[in-house]
């Protein structure tokens, strides 16, 4: 019976030892997993793009044309998604915009990185950060991008907190953007539509970043998914001026949301959540604010809409002083440099 008991001893401990050797191997695989899923999970650190020498040149005509736009990248169907970036391009290029700031941009297998398209097509310099997902990881990742006639300086991103879950993250893309008459910041972000308390604290995280940054005069733009009676917004527009209320003979319209992407363009939007603030104005002056993307477009012999959101189109006039304060002065060459300025992620 003693010599059992000690076979039996010695067996478990040999189990012991050969699962001691075999527990790094098993390990393995779950280690692994944890990397790829920290990956997937985690927005950019650095902005990727072409930061100069790849825009044409602006028309000439006075003032500044800005658009904003929630693109609505549709993973994992990508609903329309091809046709939807041709309604876009045409809107874009119809408005003769000096700069673009879009949210939800996709990169796909089979587009490439949407915001490096448009830039292309269209002849702009353009930034770029991913928000959430992975292209290496995924073959998918959307974020927020700028696109500018003029040359786009201190490119950066910064995660906003707090977080709204463990695989949903939201940025705000920043850039001075260097026109003829000084430097413009531009801020472009996207904040979560999860509980409205993460909501205003990502809205507190942006104010503070924004004030932090700015050089002069800003625009600070994107679907903050909160209406203008809410608390956050409350805030934010007795800092800013939300540029709907503030043109001349504005009448702020709902932005949101497009149900069904082919529907007529009797379509039904409910609530106002996209906005453009305008942060120490300095010599711009708002001329102009309405809707754009708001409409459907006849293709293939249907509707469709660019997005779920609709967008926003801002035009502005410069005073003749020069000097105003606190306003960046950098003289440029309007037309575009032989050598682009290219940054990677």
């Amino acid at each position: 019976m003693q010599t059992f008991g000690r076979y039996r001893l010695a067996a478990l401990l040999s189990l012991c030892s050969m699962n001691r050797r075999l527990l790094p191997a098993a390990l393995l695989p779950l280690l692994l997993l944890l990397f790829w899923l920290s990956q997937v999970s985690r927005p950019a650190g650095r902005v990727e793009g072409c930061t100069e020498g790849c825009a044409q040149a602006a028309d000439g005509s006075p003032g500044l044309r800005v658009l904003s736009l929630n693109m609505l990248h549709g993973f994992p169907a990508f609903t329309y998604l091809p046709q939807r970036v041709e309604l876009i391009a045409t809107e874009i290029e119809r408005e003769g915009a000096d700069i673009v700031l879009l949210q939800e941009v996709p990169w796909t297998r089979e587009g490439g990185n949407v915001a490096g398209v448009l830039a292309g097509r269209l002849g702009y310099n353009y930034v770029y950060a991913r928000a959430n997902g992975n292209r290496l990881a995924i073959f998918f990742e959307e974020g927020e991008a700028i696109l500018s006639r003029y040359p786009l300086r201190g490119a950066e991103v910064r995660e906003l907190s707090p977080r709204a879950g463990i695989f949903e993250h939201r940025v705000v893309l920043h850039a001075v953007a260097v026109t003829p008459r000084g430097g413009l910041d531009l801020f472009v972000t996207h904040l979560t539509n999860g509980k409205p308390e993460v909501n205003r604290g990502q809205a507190e995280t942006l104010l503070a970043f924004v004030e932090e940054r700015r050089g002069g005069p800003a625009l600070v733009a994107g679907d903050f998914n909160a209406t203008p009676d809410s608390p956050q917004l409350l805030e934010l527009t007795q800092m800013w001026q939300d540029t709907a209320l503030a043109a001349p003979d504005s009448s702020p319209l709902p932005t949101c949301c497009v149900e069904d992407l082919t529907a007529g363009p009797n379509e039904v939007l409910e609530k106002r959540i996209d906005y453009v603030f305008m942060v120490d104005a300095g010599s711009l002056h708002l001329r102009r604010a309405e809707r754009a993307f708001d409409e459907p477009s006849q293709v293939d012999g249907g509707w469709l809409w660019p997005s779920d959101h609709v967008g926003l189109f801002l035009e502005f006039g410069y005073d003749s002083e020069t000097g105003a304060r606190g306003r960046r002065t950098v003289k440029i060459d309007p037309s575009p440099s032989l050598d682009c300025t290219w940054i990677s992620p």
